[in-house]
């Protein structure tokens, strides 16, 4: 009798240390990507072992989501009017007329569109050799 005991016992906190290592084995990051996040405004359009090509739509006086923005090339497809939301510093009001290609480098934050009419840009992301 005692021997089933034990074996009950045993089996018992097998079946829970199974239950605490799938609990455990849980990814410890969160996708932080900004397709990930708001699909409704980021939309992946080309990725390749090269680069990764995103077009980002927003509607009259949209806000999307905080998001990790990689470091890109940005080009203005509309004129825009957007406010810079960061989780830990002052927003930033940015102006640029469409055509407007620039760098920008890597960051958190959330977009507001300022503006009675959509704004749209497109995204050039590189990807790193660690990627591909």
């Amino acid at each position: 009798m005692r021997l089933w005991a034990v074996a009950g016992v045993f089996l018992v906190a097998v079946a829970a240390r199974a239950q605490d290592e799938r609990v455990l084995s849980r990814p410890e990051f969160f996708d932080t990507h900004p397709t990930a996040i708001d699909s409704a405004h980021f939309q992946r359009v080309l990725q390749n072992d090269f680069v990764e090509v995103i077009r980002v739509h927003l509607g009259p006086h949209e806000k999307t989501a905080w998001v990790d923005i990689p470091a890109h090339v940005m080009t203005c497809v509309t004129d825009q009017h957007v406010r810079l939301i960061y989780p830990h510093g002052k927003p930033v009001e940015r102006v640029q007329k469409a055509g407007y290609t620039g760098w920008v480098e890597s960051a958190d934050y959330g977009i507001e569109n300022l503006e009675d009419k959509p704004a749209e840009w497109i995204l050039v992301v590189p990807r790193s050799s660690e990627e591909s």
